[in-house]
């Protein structure tokens, strides 16, 4: 889901907030119910430092009007930077297909995510984590 009239959800915070309490905070807003949050990459971008977090939900029943709306997930290519420099842009597409890259890491290998996910395996599967692919 992403908000109506942007291309992704983005959130200001105090520097003294914890960020993933103020992700599930505005979670708890929409009302979403969260089954994992975790926080995918970070980058600095005008002065700011930008932090990624995936949050997969319990389907809602319904949303606020003029809030989020439901987009299909497409595969993307990753942002790729040189080896001492960060991509010039990493569009919102590419982040959540690292984010989902992500999941389909913590799904093999952290038992909180593999329980909570249980079932999200398939869905999940085209989206080879990059330590696997290099090993293969």
């Amino acid at each position: 889901m992403k908000p109506l009239h942007a291309e992704s959800l983005r959130v200001g915070l105090p520097a003294s907030a914890k960020p993933a309490d103020v992700v599930l905070d505005v979670l708890r807003g929409y009302p979403l119910t969260p089954i994992v949050v975790h926080s995918t990459s970070w980058r600095h971008k005008e002065g700011r430092i930008i932090l990624t977090y995936v949050a997969v939900v319990s389907p809602p029943s319904s949303l606020p009007p003029d809030s989020l709306v439901a987009m299909p997930v497409r595969r993307a290519e990753l942002a790729r930077g040189e080896a001492m420099s960060a991509p010039k842009s990493i569009g919102v597409e590419a982040v959540l297909e690292h984010a989902l890259r992500h999941l389909s890491w913590l799904i093999r290998d952290d038992p909180a995510v593999m329980t909570a996910l249980a079932g999200w395996q398939e869905v999940l599967a085209g989206f080879e984590p990059e330590p696997f692919r290099a090993l293969a």
